[in-house]
């Protein structure tokens, strides 16, 4: 008696047999780390400066403020290196999406608001950077982080 064939599968190819879209992930990775990376230092080299920054938003009391001040490029170096050594990764994108949304949503205040302020993403290096182009830069990596979640390898699945 022969033993039945499993039936071949009709799904599509993993990314880990695609050499061009393991390419583009890791670059998109890569990028996502490099951007909070970027910000995380830029910041923690000055952080009453990222401080003031947070504070030109009016969102938070000056408690709050100085501690967002220290924490947030704290947690944005830790994502970003996560992210560039690929440990955690999955964690490392929660934070990142739940930080964009985060960001994103002080922006669109200070938008509808009418406050004339600089974002404060990437402390004294990049300034006058308004809030517009960076809340449209956050949505778009809000999306890149979309695609590394849904194009990671989950523990265990077959290669």
């Amino acid at each position: 008696m022969e033993a039945a064939k499993p039936a071949m599968s009709t799904a599509t190819p993993s990314i880990a047999s695609r050499p061009i879209l393991r390419i583009g992930r890791l670059l998109l990775r890569l990028s996502v780390a490099a951007l909070f990376l970027f910000a995380a230092i830029s910041k923690l080299v000055d952080p009453s400066l990222f401080a003031q920054q947070i504070g030109n938003y009016q969102l938070t009391p000056w408690p709050a403020t100085a501690v967002l001040s220290v924490f947030l490029p704290a947690l944005e170096l830790c994502v970003g290196t996560c992210l560039l050594l690929r440990r955690w990764e999955s964690g490392a994108l929660v934070w990142v999406a739940i930080m964009l949304m985060m960001f994103s949503a002080a922006l669109l205040s200070a938008i509808v608001r009418g406050l004339s302020i600089d974002c404060g993403c990437f402390g004294r290096s990049v300034e006058n950077t308004g809030t517009l182009w960076p809340l449209i830069r956050n949505l778009a990596f809000l999306a890149v982080t979309g695609v590394l979640w849904f194009s990671r390898r989950r523990e265990g699945s077959s290669q």
